[in-house]
Parts: structure tokens; sequence; C-alpha cells
């Protein structure tokens, strides 16, 4: 199907360090189990999770009221301005690569474009790429992600598409090309397929999701139970990325902190909603381990439901090359 005149819509690039505090809300947002990705950070290297929503990032701060293919505004409140590009819309998959580490306070790059829009079973979704680039030019994170437009489904809204078709998209993929250089290497050299990794069943805090996102204001549907419930929320939800970071932090106290960071990708649907003091229980099934990698089933489950699932390829070098 021919692309839509509107579509791509190339976003206006953004330029300098991620939020202060954005890496220890990584930490805080954990609670007690947080140790993988505190070592992580205290190497001085942005953790995985944060690195996840580099696309939501990049939406945020778009000079511009967004257009229907991204996540829409929801109303402000009672005399304040409008804020944030994200308010209000849903994570439903994203597919990332971690090409290479990110200093923490490290001055980058992000571009992206929207490429598609589509409606199923009557609800809205945008889809857009993006990539972050260091100071120095180096491919730091690859991201394409899939929002849900409105958490409200919309009477008589027939199943439709715009732009790129799926198949013709250019997605984020396993990275080789750092896999050398991974520190953790001694470690992975004895993962074993059949291998479980669960983390222990951890309660997600209204506090703990309000230090995670440090002070910011980007999507108050995370840490504010007024906006939550005006969407239509019993209580804030966790963001993707923060549900993520559970399992993430498992494999990294298991395999090394930097273990995730030299080519990993990871393809994740999140299914439920995560609500403020809720439980979850993390796990990860390592299903193959060949000479060039190591694939994951991973999983994070609530108190009666799935709340993610996916897949990790986390490349290994090749000899000769």
């Amino acid at each position: 199907m021919p692309s839509s005149p509107s579509l791509p819509q190339v976003l206006t690039p953004i330029e300098g360090p991620l939020p202060e505090g954005i890496c220890e809300g990584s930490v805080l947002g954990l609670g007690d189990q947080g140790q993988g990705v505190k070592a992580l950070v205290d190497l001085g290297w942005v953790p995985p999770d944060v690195l996840t929503g580099m696309t939501l990032h990049l939406l945020a701060r778009q000079p511009r009221t967004p257009r229907s293919s991204e996540p829409r505004k929801g109303e402000p409140r009672k005399g304040e301005p409008q804020k944030g590009a994200i308010e209000g819309g849903v994570w439903v998959r994203e597919q990332v690569t971690y090409h290479t580490p990110m200093r923490t306070g490290e001055s980058v790059v992000v571009t992206g474009e929207s490429v598609r829009r589509f409606s199923r079973k009557g609800r809205r979704y945008g889809v857009t790429l993006a990539e972050t680039v260091g100071d120095d030019g180096r491919l730091l994170v690859s991201n394409c992600t899939t929002g849900l437009l409105s958490y409200r489904k919309e009477a008589g809204l027939e199943d439709a598409h715009e732009g790129a078709g799926e198949s013709d998209l250019s997605l984020p993929a396993p990275d080789w090309r750092t896999a050398a250089a991974n520190p953790c290497l001694p470690r992975l050299a004895k993962v074993r397929e059949g291998e479980v990794i669960t983390g222990e069943r951890a309660r997600v805090t209204l506090i703990m999701m309000q230090q995670r996102d440090a002070g910011r204001d980007d999507n108050p549907i995370h840490t504010d139970p007024a906006v939550a419930e005006r969407e239509g929320l019993a209580a804030p939800i966790a963001g993707g990325s923060h549900v993520l970071s559970f399992i993430q932090n498992r494999l990294m106290e298991a395999w090394g902190p930097e273990c995730l960071l030299y080519g990993a990708h990871f393809d994740v649907r999140w299914i439920g909603q995560t609500f403020a003091e809720s439980h979850v229980v993390p796990s990860a099934r390592v299903v193959g381990v060949r000479p060039d990698r190591i694939g994951c089933e991973i999983e994070v489950e609530g108190e009666d439901r799935t709340l993610l699932r996916g897949k990790m390829i986390l490349p290994l070098p090749v000899e000769g090359t």
C-alpha cells in the first residue's frame, strides 16, 4: 500500500544530555531489587531500561502539537499549561537494540520519524522509528515504538492503516559489531539452554513510580492518581520501560551489569497494565545458546495476568570476525 502523503513524518531532532536524575530514578524505581542497575550506574553507564524509552524522550520534546501518529496529550490540570507530548498514550510494543553503552551525562542526538498509523478493533495506533547517537557519532540505540493513541475504543472505527507496511520498515535487530567488547563474556560463556532466571515478587509502589520519574511530568498517568482517574484507570500505571526493568535487572545481576549494552536486541509487548501498589514477578528462560548468540523468552507476571512478554537476542562474538 503506498505511503500516506503525511507519512513518513520527520520529527525535530533533539540534542543534549538526558534529564538529570534519570539514572538514579531507574535505580529507585526498583526499590530494594535494583542491584544490577545500580552496579551499572555506578560504572557510569545509562541503564538499558532508560535507553528503551528514547523514542518517548524524543516525542515528549517536540516543539509542536503532535499529530495523530503520536500518543495524544491529555487534558491539562486546571490552571496549568499543556505539558508533555505523550500524556494519555499507551506503549504496547518496543523493538530496541542497545548498540553500545551511553555514558551518564553524555550529550546525545535523537532523530526519528513517524512511519505508520493503523486502527484495529476500535483503537488507533502509531509507529515511530528513532535512533540515538553519542557525542562522538557512535550509534547508541535504535528503537521502533508502537503506541496506542487512546485508552478508549472508538465506536464504528474500522480496521485500516496508512504509511509504510509493517514488512517495509527497517527495524532494529541484534548488532554483532560490538559483541567482542562485551566485558561480561566469561559469564555469558557459562549460560546454558533451559536455564531459568526468576526475580523475587516485588511490589510496585506509587512512591517507586514517582521516584523513577525523578520529578518529570512527561506522562503523569504514571505518577498522578487524579490524571489516572481522569483517563479511566483505577490507579496510576507503571511505564513500559519500568516494568521491563525488573527482568533486565535480573539478567544484569546474573550475567554482569554491562551484559546487555553490546548489541542486545529486545522485542517486547505489554499486554496488561501494572497498577500502583500491585506485584510483579519477572522471569527469563534461555531458549537457545549458539556460538553467536543467546536467546531468551522473557515475561513479567502480575497478580492475576501476564503484564509483559517478549524475546531477547544477545549477540556473542564469532571467532575470526
